[in-house]
């Protein structure tokens, strides 16, 4: 690491992290991506709530990327520039500079350019095009989803010709910036003892998704003139999304065969969705259990597969967990092993990692036993026949239930790359080790395995197995029967192992959100569509269109039409959604929670009691809106681009939470604020998530 203070080719670099954190670390480039350097508070706010935590570092001219470790989550700092790298992860940068003060001859201290300025609180803040220039030079040399400029089709090009879409549009002039009215929408109740607004509601409080055209000309005259209108030419940009998941239900079927009744007995299963779920003796329950045994070489994405599956079949109703034998290693072994410990001619070795293995497999079963636990998914290379062999015999001897394989297999020198940066910043094992240092282990333990691998085959192996190659480019499949495997297979064959960044951000505020009303299909507010505005100046310093490649998602409803067109307006086309659209209120749709709470108490009561399953009188609840979401989640896991989803309360609610690998329950209570733009990136490890305010 850099420390001279006086070498003529080093120069003084400031790090500063200013976001909530107790212990910060900052690693990059500049070390390899080593040991983190922890930050310290400035002496004169050491003492402070939200003190200022800061590293001066001395680099050498050029290009380094970097990121901050908050309380062991690695996140990169929103408000200084970042970029993708080569694996699609999103890291802060700082092109350092020969730079020397004229007057004193001594070495400026350089700092990481600001990507928003931020001039007061009466103004809107402003993207820094600096900040957007630099961007654009690091995706020329990195960014593999950089497209080459290159000409709108003529369709495209007409519309731009009624639509232009001017960078230089002045600053609207605006009031002094206040936060929205209910940043909580229709999810935070009252006490009902309060005093409510006890007068009958009037026709606009009634208003409907269907009535939306009655309300434009009474939002029009009061927006500013200098904001966008609303026009149809959002319609022509948006184009109608396909239910993928509308054939899946074929699985399998209803078909009844022999060979069904055969699983049956033998612990297979064919729906838990579509029965009611009973209390019963554990030999009764054994046929609504399954284990998954996940099969590979290192570096393959098992363990990114493996989380991915356990959380999608939890949220589908059937509690999952994983069990990793790496985990087990590194709490009864440690973590500092080097690639000998795998080496098959080491017997002493080779006779731990059994052991391990088994004893994995034992409180596997034993989850599976107990009441809290469907399915387990057994994360390990399980590399040769008779280690599956093991496996599969041991737990037909235990207990009884579904088993199958799931094979990933790659020789994509990327993927491995990708992987091994995973393991570099977020395994034990390589704590403290240089990337170099880190991918050269790891490559000879991968060698070790190759000695001695063995692909499922079903002409040796009587098991179900799914096979996937190179990530979903081909998919294999052996005896794969019913409702629950056809599921699996349906995820394997929509799984993108990629990093890739989905930024999640509310509509701006609505009219009925300044008057605290519940659905309805309201325009924005003068706010609001501020708000609008400067996600597009924030989307598109980020991803300039049209030579960067961004899915933009939203809702069939007039508030996120109108937060997304100046986005479509830059020629980027844009997706809607049924399914995103906001949890059906029922007859209570247009009604304030003081006026749900005064006319129909008990259903308030109701609704605060179990918010999960609660649903509104002719209305939906999050259980209907988890599983509408269904297939809108299979086909952000199958995109290999970044997503932008701008959507609605109830809908972020549930999408942060799987994403984030939060339990279903705790959707309902979630914050997810107006005016903030949320990016989460699902990883092997962990789910990275940063906040993003662009007002």
């Amino acid at each position: 690491m850099f420390s001279e203070d006086d070498a003529a080719n080093l120069f003084p670099a400031l790090f500063e992290w200013t976001q909530p954190g107790k212990v910060v670390g900052i690693t990059g480039t500049f070390n390899n991506w080593g040991s983190q350097i922890l930050l310290k508070p400035r002496a004169d706010d050491a003492s402070a709530d939200k003190a200022v935590l800061f590293v001066k570092l001395y680099l050498p001219a050029g290009l380094h990327f970097f990121k901050y470790c908050i309380d062991g989550a690695w996140k990169y700092d929103p408000e200084v520039t970042f970029a993708p790298d080569e694996y699609g992860n999103l890291n802060n940068f700082i092109t350092i500079a020969e730079e020397i003060d004229p007057k004193t001859k001594g070495k400026v201290v350089q700092r990481p350019i600001k990507t928003i300025i931020r001039d007061g609180t009466n103004s809107l803040p402003i993207m820094n095009p600096v900040a957007a220039e630099e961007l654009m030079k690091i995706r020329q040399q990195t960014s593999p989803v950089l497209r080459p400029s290159r000409s709108p089709p003529a369709k495209e090009r007409l519309c731009r010709m009624t639509y232009s879409l001017d960078d230089e549009t002045p600053k609207p002039t605006i009031a002094p910036l206040r936060a929205p009215l209910d940043t909580t929408d229709s999810e935070y109740g009252i006490n009902v003892d309060d005093n409510h607004h006890g007068g009958s509601r009037s026709r606009a409080g009634t208003l409907t998704r269907s009535l939306s055209d009655k309300s434009l000309p009474v939002h029009e005259a009061v927006v500013d003139e200098v904001t966008p209108k609303y026009s149809n030419y959002i319609d022509n940009a948006i184009s109608s999304s396909v239910l993928l998941a509308a054939t899946t239900q074929h699985f399998g079927g209803d078909l009844v065969t022999h060979e069904h009744n055969m699983r049956a007995q033998l612990g297979g299963h064919r729906s838990l969705l579509v029965s009611a779920r009973h209390e019963g003796s554990k030999p009764a329950r054994r046929g609504g259990k399954m284990i998954v045994f996940l099969v590979g070489l290192p570096g393959r994405g098992k363990t990114f597969i493996g989380h991915v599956l356990a959380r999608y079949l939890t949220w589908m109703g059937h509690q999952s967990k994983v069990f990793n034998t790496g985990e087990y290693r590194r709490k009864l072994v440690g973590a500092n092993m080097n690639h000998a410990f795998w080496d098959p001619l080491n017997e002493e070795s080779y006779q731990i990692r059994t052991d391990l293995a088994k004893q994995c497999l034992e409180d596997s079963i034993v989850a599976l036993e107990s009441d809290d636990c469907d399915c387990v998914v057994f994360d390990a290379t399980n590399a040769t026949r008779d280690r599956r062999r093991m496996l599969h015999e041991t737990v037909m001897n235990r207990y009884k239930c579904e088993m199958m394989f799931i094979e990933s297999i790659s020789e994509s020198p990327e993927l491995i790359a990708s992987s091994i940066n995973e393991m570099k910043l977020n395994s034990a094992d390589y704590a403290g080790q240089t990337l170099e240092q880190a991918a050269e282990d790891y490559h000879n333990r991968i060698l070790h395995y190759q000695a001695m691998y063995q692909q499922l085959d079903s002409e040796l192996e009587d098991v179900p197995f799914i096979k996937v190659i190179d990530v979903g480019r081909q998919i294999f499949c052996n005896q794969i029967y019913g409702y629950l495997q056809s599921r699996i297979m349906f995820l394997m064959a929509n799984l993108q192992l990629r990093p890739r960044p989905i930024w999640l951000s509310r509509h701006g505020e609505s009219m009925f959100n300044t008057q605290k009303r519940i659905g309805g299909d309201a325009p924005l507010s003068p706010l609001g569509m501020q708000y609008a505005v400067q996600l597009d100046r924030f989307i598109d310093a980020l991803y300039p269109a049209p030579d960067t490649e961004l899915a933009v998602w939203t809702s069939t409803m007039l508030r996120t039409g109108m937060t997304v067109e100046r986005i479509a307006g830059r020629g980027r086309s844009v997706v809607k959604w049924k399914q995103l659209d906001e949890i059906d209120a029922g007859i209570c749709d247009g009604m304030t929670y003081e006026q749900v709470a005064d006319e129909m108490p008990d259903e308030y009561l109701a609704r605060k009691n179990n918010k999960l399953h609660y649903r509104y009188p002719r209305g939906e609840s999050y259980q209907d809106v988890i599983h509408r979401l269904e297939p809108v989640i299979t086909e952000l896991m199958r995109m290999d681009r970044p997503v932008l989803i701008v959507a609605h309360q109830a809908i972020l609610r549930v999408l942060y939470a799987y994403l984030t690998n939060k339990a279903p329950s705790e959707c309902p209570t979630l914050n997810i604020p107006l005016h903030v733009v949320i990016q989460l990136t699902p990883k092997a490890y962990q789910c990275e998530e940063v906040w993003h305010r662009p007002m």
